[in-house]
């Protein structure tokens, strides 16, 4: 039960349903590669400063940071070629209106509209996009042995999959732009060339977001226009990157029921989609020790603790309910259990111990038993 063979590829994508330690596991993959030698850098889109506090960082960036060789000897580990970095949504979406624009004046306008401003970071899909362009970005460049992707939080995995063809459907939707780009004209002299569908919905749309939003939105897609081919086109070089012998998703989740739910349906559409499936990190177990029978009934110190045990052994056997189910379609040799931590995971010492359990280079997790 390990995952040692994602340590062989070149990209490794962290995916779950939001909350099951996804960033956390994503260093850990990324820091055991380090230690062995390779070139690593683990990608965040998490905007929370969980990575940055585990790596010992004040901050991420869009930049790749080094880890300082003091956080490994802090941590007791030989300094490594570790690097960090958090996605900036908007910074990568800037980048790519300038690789695409036509000429820099028009990406300066694209760049200052107000409504790319207020899109540009919270437009669905965005970030998954952003997500693919920063890997293909870090892949081309090749300074790297292995890259980790650590997927942005969300209900559904299958987001950083889908969400980028959300959106580059919405900047080429044809429909949208047929309603908006009369409004170029400006004035409302403009409603008298439209049909009366255009004109009535222009009418309502003015009223609601205000003329200048309205020109503003017509400006942005004015244009972008000509720029949609190479959006498609570059996720659609990540989408086959995606599918190489080189890349492995691993799926993180935790011991619950809709945890395991949501790992079986991304398991299940990573082979519909082609895409390499390299393991399954079940995250946060709670162990189970035999513990001999306790004569104390009545007893005051007791009687606590055996109510404890018991209810721990609810838990663990529950989890254990849940797992099975899991077994049935992922072979169990393909997981990697990580125990329930009882500190926080804030240093690299932190994440070195969870890389032991994902590695298979500590003690398993004594198992629950059933009955409990």
């Amino acid at each position: 039960m390990s995952l040692e063979s994602v340590l062989d590829k070149h990209i490794v994508v962290c995916a779950g349903s939001g909350g099951v330690g996804k960033t956390t596991v994503s260093a850990s993959i990324a820091l055991e590669a380090a230690k062995r030698g390779k070139k690593a850098i683990v990608v965040t889109i998490d905007p929370a400063k969980r990575l940055a506090n585990s790596l010992g960082l004040k901050e991420l960036s869009n930049e790749p940071k080094r880890i300082r060789p003091k956080q490994f000897i802090d941590a007791g580990l030989k300094p490594a070629h570790l690097d960090a970095m958090m996605l900036d949504t908007k910074t990568t979406f800037d980048a790519l209106v300038h690789k695409y624009a036509k000429d820099e004046a028009r990406a300066e306008r694209i760049v200052s509209n107000r409504f790319y401003l207020a899109i540009s970071g919270a437009l669905s899909g965005t970030h998954e996009y952003m997500a693919m362009e920063k890997l293909y970005e870090l892949h081309t460049e090749g300074d790297y042995d292995l890259i980790v992707i650590d997927t942005p939080p969300t209900r559904n995995a299958l987001d950083f999959l889908e969400a980028p063809k959300r959106m580059t459907s919405f900047l080429e939707g044809r429909l949208l732009k047929w309603f908006l780009l009369p409004a170029l004209g400006g004035g409302k002299g403009v409603f008298k060339v439209m049909n009366f569908a255009a004109a009535q919905f222009l009418r309502v749309v003015q009223k609601v977001i205000g003329a200048q939003l309205l020109k503003d939105t017509a400006d942005f897609f004015a244009n972008f226009e000509g720029m949609y081919e190479g959006f498609k086109e570059r996720a659609q070089e990540v989408y086959e990157l995606l599918r190489q012998n080189e890349t492995a998703f691993v799926v993180v989740t935790a011991p619950t029921a809709q945890a395991v739910d949501e790992a079986l349906f991304f398991a299940a559409r990573l082979n519909e989609y082609d895409l390499p499936f390299g393991g399954l990190v079940v995250n946060r177990i709670h162990p189970l020790w035999q513990v001999a029978a306790i004569s104390g009934a009545g007893d005051d110190l007791i009687d606590p603790l055996i109510k404890v045990v018991h209810d721990f052994a609810l838990v663990a056997n529950r989890e254990e309910e849940s797992l099975a189910r899991l077994q049935q379609e992922v072979p169990e040799y393909r997981w990697a259990r990580v125990p329930y931590m009882t500190k926080e995971v804030v240093d690299l010492g932190a994440l070195d111990e969870i890389a032991d359990h994902i590695f298979g280079t500590s003690d398993p997790i004594p198992r629950a038993q059933s009955g409990g």
